[in-house]
């Protein structure tokens, strides 16, 4: 055999030393044209050993995940709004709700008209064997009940009015947790490219450490020092594959579709520029769906007790009637004992005692009122509060997210120096790899920042009622 010279050995580890971009992704692809010429028989037994067989397995499942993401349907966020609001279970019974409201409100117009019937009648005595047959219709009208009727008719469109008021806030509860979830999604996706790229490197690394292994340059410890760090990315890499399965599945059933049904989503979390907050904190109580919601059951919870009051006043029903005994329906006899023709009524009640139920029902009506104004004062306060504590979890987001962009750049210059370092040999493993976390963790830091400054953005968007006006998912504003 003939004797290599050193200078071959470095011309091998300089052409083992390729870019892991030729390993990785182009176009979709994988590409492993390096010079297998130049490696040898301990270097080709080292990527056919169960922990680099391990991680091709592992990279091949990588590998068709990526083509799968780029051959899914993508699904927009508008898409996402459009087809919760459209299938979601829980918005259903919401929507069921304030029709059945406002089924109420429309019968109790009712109250308002009078009410007509037509009869056949047929009446006599035991001692007489000829009864009289009759033919008549009237009409009654409650010309006054003490205002029972308009409160009632008022109580029941503050119902109504307090259930679209519910819907439309189940509309924008169901509408900020989709975008979290949409967005939850992207944020595993972006999650999982850094991993993806931290695993590219581990790759370079491992194969850097055999080929110096090989030349007598680098240790054995520093070899399998490398394998098992590119088993961790891999595990790494499959637990964040299995987060972005989940929130997927997550967000499909807000949607009301099959959980398995895959898609893919944007590559970026918008964050709004200008968030005008002042105008929206002073506005709140006014365009809050809760606040609003509960002001409704205030007002109908007043026009409760107006009802229970007009028990005490008097009542006034008018009544119209007309009847005829025909001839054919009737012997002679009969016919003559009846009363044919147009007949009138009035009739004024005035209540004295009922036995203490009008009393009874005043007292429950104020009561009710009282639980509702404390509800409109509590709905008021809980709104302020969780504006408050949103607005200071967007703040704290958005400055994170320009610290967190400032350390992602020194990360990428300290990994590529410490990576160019470890290649020429001045550093050791342990510090590429310490600059190789710190990129990854300055990268996943920068991005759940921007996913905590959505949710915060999206939640102050629904305090403040804008979320459903400000939405292209939604016609017509609610």
């Amino acid at each position: 055999m003939p004797v290599r010279k050193k200078s071959d050995y470095a011309s091998t580890a300089r052409r083992l030393n390729f870019s892991i971009g030729q390993l990785f992704l182009y176009g979709g692809k994988v590409d492993f044209s390096f010079p297998l010429t130049y490696i040898s028989s301990r270097t080709m037994n080292f990527f056919r050993s169960p922990l680099i067989r391990s991680f091709r397995i592992t990279m091949t499942f990588a590998m068709i995940g990526i083509a799968q993401a780029q051959s899914l349907p993508r699904l927009e966020l508008d898409e996402a709004l459009r087809l919760s609001l459209q299938n979601n279970f829980s918005l259903s019974i919401s929507r069921a709700s304030t029709d059945i409201a406002r089924t109420n409100r429309e019968a109790g117009g009712g109250a308002f008209l009078p009410s007509a019937s037509a009869y056949v009648n047929k009446s006599g005595t035991f001692d007489t064997t000829s009864p009289v047959t009759t033919l008549g219709a009237s009409a009654n009208w409650v010309v006054f009940d003490g205002f029972q009727d308009y409160h009632a008719y008022h109580r029941l469109q503050a119902q109504e009015q307090a259930a679209a008021l519910s819907e439309r806030s189940g509309m924008e509860v169901l509408m900020e947790s989709v975008i979290d979830a949409y967005y939850n999604i992207v944020e595993q996706k972006q999650k999982l490219n850094a991993i993806r790229e931290l695993l590219s490197v581990s790759v370079e690394r491992a194969k850097l450490a055999q080929a110096k292994l090989e030349i007598g340059a680098g240790s054995r410890l520093d070899q399998l020092q490398s394998v098992a760090d590119l088993n961790e990315d891999s595990s790494g890499f499959l637990t964040q594959q299995s987060a972005l399965h989940d929130s997927k599945v997550k967000l499909n059933q807000f949607l009301s579709r099959d959980a398995l049904l895959d898609f893919d989503v944007a590559d970026s979390i918008p964050l709004a520029e200008n968030l005008q907050l002042n105008p929206m904190r002073r506005d709140l109580p006014e365009n809050n769906s809760d606040v609003a919601a509960a002001r409704a059951q205030r007002n109908a919870a007043v026009s409760g007790v107006g009802e229970a009051r007009g028990h005490w006043l008097p009542s006034l029903n008018a009544g119209l009637s007309y009847s005829v005994a025909p001839d054919a329906l009737n012997s002679a006899r009969s016919a003559r004992t009846a009363r044919d023709g147009f007949g009138y009524s009035l009739n004024l009640s005035v209540p004295l005692f009922d036995k203490l139920a009008t009393p009874t029902g005043v007292t429950r009506a104020k009561l009710g009122l009282r639980q509702e104004e404390t509800k409109v004062k509590q709905a008021e306060v809980d709104a302020l509060v969780q504006f408050a504590q949103q607005e200071n979890q967007y703040r704290t987001a958005q400055s994170q997210i320009a610290l967190e962009a400032r350390n992602l750049t020194v990360a990428k210059l300290q990994e590529e120096a410490a990576q160019e370092r470890y290649r020429v040999g001045a550093s050791t493993a342990l510090e590429f790899r310490d600059a190789q976390r710190k990129l990854l963790d300055a990268e996943v830091r920068l991005i759940s920042a921007r996913q905590s400054a959505k949710q915060s953005e999206t939640a102050l968007r629904r305090l403040a009622g804008l979320l459903i006006h400000q939405s292209p998912a939604v016609s017509g504003g609610e």
